[in-house]
């Protein structure tokens, strides 16, 4: 993916102060870098998702380097997203620490793994990509939506990261809900990967027609050099030696890669008397946008309403019938 679009300069980030932002995956790639970027604005908090007290520690130690009163702003909040039950405590949690919640970025995920399960069924990509997500930003909602009714100008995101590979997805259907509760070994690993990260977008345009009140965007980074392919590498090192060095040199750095998801944290929001900052293009909630600030349909599944209100109800009735 080639970065054009409209300049964005997180340094003009506008000033921050009070609102609180949640990061899952921030210890490293993507999150780690966005954090980077928001952290020195003047958020009242900054919660940093990891899964274990270890990697947060080790992402502090880069962090307050750069930021040095990060220490007192950037909280550690267990999350394992493989886990619905890790997700429920993670939220519970945060809601006993917090009464507002200003931007959720679900950032976090996972690509091209071999076939498995998580914890709690779901095939791996798509339990950890979306069910993880989907729970933990159905828990959430109350007190975004709460934060967004508290002033006449309160501005409220949910930023959910995708893929240009979510056009990868199963091509008959886009999402196959009778195959998601197996590790769809008959699938392809890109396939399968491609579901998830529909799944992505499809969540956001359900929760933009379901809760307009908040912002929601789905973002694709573009190409970037995080250690996200590893699983890919480690599965097929023979080809990894031909493709990686092609794949680096088309890629960009993290701190280049974090900057669509960072905008879509501050832009001025079309239709709203939101200033936004950094950037003069606005972002329109439901939409999705490639790197940077550029709005793209995406693939026809991605367009399909029904098919978004679809995978919402089936994500909500299986999480009932496990009890959450």
């Amino acid at each position: 993916m080639v970065f054009g679009g409209p300049a964005f300069d997180p340094k003009k980030i506008p000033d921050l102060a009070g609102k609180v932002i949640l990061i899952t995956g921030a210890n490293g790639g993507l999150g780690y870098e966005s954090l980077l970027h928001l952290a020195p604005h003047n958020p009242a908090k900054i919660y940093l998702c990891a899964r274990s007290q270890a990697k947060y520690d080790a992402a502090m130690k880069g962090i307050t380097a750069a930021v040095p009163n990060a220490a007192s702003m950037v909280k550690y909040l267990e999350l394992d997203l493989t886990s619905l039950a890790s997700v429920k405590s993670a939220a519970q949690t945060f809601l006993n620490e917090n009464s507002r919640l200003d931007i959720l970025m679900n950032n976090a995920g996972i690509m091209a793994t071999p076939a498995a399960l998580t914890k709690d069924g779901y095939e791996i990509q798509f339990g950890t990509n979306h069910m993880g997500h989907f729970l933990l930003t159905k828990l959430l909602l109350p007190t975004l939506q709460s934060t967004a009714s508290a002033t006449p100008d309160a501005d409220v995101r949910i930023i959910n990261l995708t893929s240009d590979g979510h056009s990868l997805a199963p091509r008959n259907a886009g999402f196959v809900p009778d195959a998601v509760r197996t590790d769809m070994q008959d699938y392809s690993t890109w396939t399968r990967y491609g579901q998830s990260k529909l799944a992505n977008i499809l969540f956001t345009r359900e929760l933009a027609r379901r809760h307009p009140d908040i912002t929601s965007v789905a973002i694709h980074p573009g190409g970037v050099a995080t250690n996200l392919a590893n699983s890919f590498t480690d599965s097929h090192r023979f080809l990894s030696l031909l493709l990686v060095p092609v794949l680096k040199a088309m890629t960009a750095k993290p701190s280049v890669g974090a900057l669509n998801q960072t905008w879509a944290c501050v832009a001025p929001v079309q239709g709203r008397k939101v200033v936004g900052g950094g950037s003069e293009k606005e972002i329109k909630s439901g939409g999705y946008y490639v790197p940077v600030a550029k709005p793209d349909v995406g693939s026809k599944f991605a367009n399909d309403a029904e098919l978004a209100r679809k995978l919402w109800e089936w994500s909500e009735e299986d999480l009932e019938r496990q009890g959450y």
